[in-house]
């Protein structure tokens, strides 16, 4: 009897513990259900965001950070406009002109800051990682050839064969990424009015101006949304005179900027692009005087033919380098073309600034400078013309890799 109670009370004890445990057990299931249903319908509720909602967003960080500057630099344009052509002890007119210099600078380094570049450097990373994985495609292949065709601790064929192919998949994910961001860059030309080709995009990837081209367009297309904002600044304030110039002296500094970008692009090709490139030349030619000297003294036919491999592809460097210079120098010619547009704006709105017109004509001319940042945006693009075969692209990249060092 005594036996039969004690069991009883331990059964009772241990039921009681069992149901607590599973009461406990059903409550801390049901709060991570919850945690886990709420989470799950949060990232529902977030979509990822649009290539226009970053765009947007990318655009309103990058006004707080310019607007200031603006208005600084129209501050300066004001005080420009009375101070004397030269002085001692107060500041003369070129010494505004500094200023406002300053104050581009600080405007482009904010414009260029914003990740606007960032395609590069994830096609970049996206090909070294493709580079990578070729490299270990190569070793599984060379260990592929002396391991067993079964095995219970060594790799066999088998498994090398799946091991080759799963980083082939992963290159095909990484070359359809570069294809994706190259789409987006295209996308965004379009945008600013400007067509290209995906095999004309691809030139321009190559090319040692290509940053400087992309740099240019993507400031030109920000530039046109800030003009946008101005206009709708100037129109919320009622087209008040004071405020209306003020405006417009934000504007003047929008040109003025796409003047400096266009100087900087065309001194660096005479001052950098076209000197390095003509040195690539003239080692080339050095060397092709070389080795038609040695495939003269050459006696064996084996090494002749060497040689004149050699020769040839020291001809075809030459001949590609020869053709690159001569696009670098007629890309050079359409900026200066675009260059000579923007002065003449530049000194039509300066006139019309310094005249203090009608807030109402003031809002007219910004109006019609958004078609003419489009304008300057086409003609300023330099004629691309697709490679021809993967030889020549690989010239191409040589080429760009030797400037690039050499920068």
């Amino acid at each position: 009897m005594k036996k039969l109670l004690l069991t009883t009370l331990l059964l009772s004890f241990s039921y009681g513990e069992w149901s607590e445990s599973l009461d406990k057990a059903y409550t801390i299931t049901k709060e991570k259900t919850k945690e886990v249903y709420s989470s799950a319908k949060d990232k529902i509720v977030s979509k990822p965001k649009t290539a226009k909602e970053i765009e947007e967003e990318q655009f309103r960080k990058t006004w707080d950070d310019v607007f200031n500057k603006y208005r600084k630099g129209t501050e300066l344009l004001e005080k420009r406009l009375s101070a004397p052509d030269s002085a001692w002890f107060q500041s003369s007119k070129d010494d505004y002109k500094d200023k406002i210099d300053e104050v581009i600078n600080d405007i482009l380094a904010v414009l260029t800051s914003q990740n606007l570049l960032e395609y590069k450097d994830e096609i970049a990373e996206k090909k070294e990682d493709i580079e990578d994985l070729k490299s270990e495609v190569l070793t599984y292949r060379e260990k592929r050839v002396g391991a067993p065709n079964e095995s219970m601790i060594y790799t066999t064929k088998e498994g090398f064969d799946k091991k080759i192919k799963d980083k082939k998949d992963e290159i095909a994910i990484l070359a359809n990424d570069i294809r994706i961001v190259k789409k987006n860059l295209e996308k965004s030309f379009q945008d600013s009015g400007i067509e290209l080709s995906s095999e004309q995009l691809d030139v321009l990837l190559n090319r040692v101006d290509g940053d400087d081209i992309i740099q240019m367009s993507v400031v030109m297309k920000v530039l046109n949304k800030i003009t946008e904002q101005i206009l709708v600044l100037m129109k919320e304030s009622g087209e008040e005179p004071s405020q209306a110039k003020r405006y417009y002296g934000m504007h003047l500094i929008s040109w003025q900027l796409v003047y400096y970008i266009q100087q900087k692009y065309i001194d660096q090709v005479n001052q950098e692009y076209i000197p390095k490139i003509d040195n690539i030349i003239q080692k080339t030619e050095q060397m092709m005087n070389r080795t038609s000297s040695l495939i003269d003294k050459e006696i064996e036919r084996d090494k002749r033919l060497i040689y004149q491999k050699n020769f040839g592809i020291q001809k075809e460097t030459q001949k590609v380098a020869m053709v690159y210079r001569r696009q670098l120098l007629d890309a050079q010619k359409e900026m200066k073309k675009a260059q000579s547009i923007t002065n003449s704006n530049i000194k039509l709105s300066q006139n019309i600034y310094n005249t203090v017109s009608l807030s109402s004509e003031l809002y007219s001319v910004i109006s019609q400078s958004q078609k003419m940042f489009n304008q300057i945006a086409k003609i300023q693009m330099p004629k691309i013309i697709p490679f021809e075969n993967i030889q020549i692209r690989k010239k191409y990249q040589e080429i760009t890799g030797e400037l690039l060092r050499s920068h």
